[in-house]
């Protein structure tokens, strides 16, 4: 049975009394756990705390969210008092920063998908929440002040994770959320052009071989696609552009799971999933190791890319 989640004002506490304050977000960071990271760390600064941001080095479209200046590498940290754990599933997720996690004189963890493990002393999880961005909010609302580039931050976390408020997972509360943030003055069209209009021609060479590579399975309820490494540097780009590749799959029409690998090394293949209604992908990561929400998850498998493909579309089927 997970823990019950701690109270904002609990965690707040805690953060509160500390002077020296690590965040950290999951490894191959998304616009969620960067505006996230970057908004706390930058209001946390703001009122006085040393704060470092761990974060791995992140895809070019993300640096326009402020704050940027608290990010370090696991490598470069220093041991904080206390230390967040934001948008991570598990304490694995953390990567590099794991040790320091582990070190860390308090640990609270903050998140927003389903199969989190509830790993910190301190917890709020939300799996019901668009993103980590908005419970960020909720928890910053009338308890520590937020200028316009924490508000950015938080709103491209918003829109990363609700691909632009399209996703189920927008709720009236997440639109409200965002009416607050642009309040601010924030430059709400710059941040979703960049998500969602803009990629570099690397990134655009990939999604093309990807879709190219697109293929459907058992009789069209499923479709897949892979890249590998070779393919990745044949066309200059790097895994940090795939991103936006599994949404694409997701859209072919009658397809109920959508499924793209891509060879993070020889020997590890990252797997992200998509499902519509009733197709819970969660669980599906789930065995093998991953987690996320249930119509959106992933897995890291150490196997050629070949055989990872092989073990996860023998677990689809028995979903059809």
């Amino acid at each position: 049975m997970k823990k019950a989640n701690n109270s904002f004002d609990e965690i707040m506490k805690w953060v509160l009394s500390a002077e020296t304050i690590a965040l950290a977000g999951h490894t191959n960071p998304d616009g969620d756990a960067i505006g996230a990271c970057l908004a706390l760390g930058g209001a946390l600064e703001k009122a006085g705390k040393q704060v470092q941001v761990i974060l791995e080095k992140y895809a070019d479209k993300y640096q326009l969210i402020p704050n940027g200046h608290l990010v370090c590498a696991a490598e470069d940290a220093r041991l904080p008092e206390l230390f967040l754990a934001l948008d991570c599933g598990d304490e694995g997720r953390l990567g590099d920063a794991a040790e320091i996690f582990q070190k860390a004189a308090k640990k609270i963890n903050i998140d927003h998908h389903e199969s989190n493990t509830c790993f910190g002393e301190l917890n709020y999880v939300a799996a019901q929440a668009s993103s980590t961005s908005e419970i960020i909010f909720r928890m910053l609302e009338g308890r520590l002040p937020m200028t316009a580039a924490e508000a950015a931050g938080l709103y491209a976390g918003l829109i990363y994770d609700t691909g632009g408020f399209r996703h189920s997972s927008t709720s009236p509360e997440t639109m409200q959320i965002a009416g607050a943030l642009m309040g601010y003055g924030i430059p709400f069209t710059e941040i979703y052009n960049r998500f969602f209009d803009s990629r570099s021609f690397s990134e655009l060479k990939l999604m093309g071989r990807a879709l190219s590579n697109a293929e459907l399975l058992f009789g069209g309820e499923v479709v897949c696609s892979q890249i590998t490494a070779a393919e990745i540097a044949e066309l200059g780009g790097s895994s940090k552009e795939l991103d936006a590749i599994i949404n694409y799959l997701k859209g072919v029409l009658g397809a109920k799971v959508a499924c793209f690998f891509y060879e993070k090394t020889e020997t590890d293949v990252k797997g992200s999933f998509r499902g519509n209604d009733g197709y819970d992908v969660c669980a599906l990561a789930q065995k093998f190791g991953g987690g996320g929400h249930v119509k959106a998850a992933g897995c890291t498998i150490s196997a050629p890319i070949a055989k990872a493909k092989e073990m996860v579309l023998a677990e689809v089927e028995k979903m059809l």
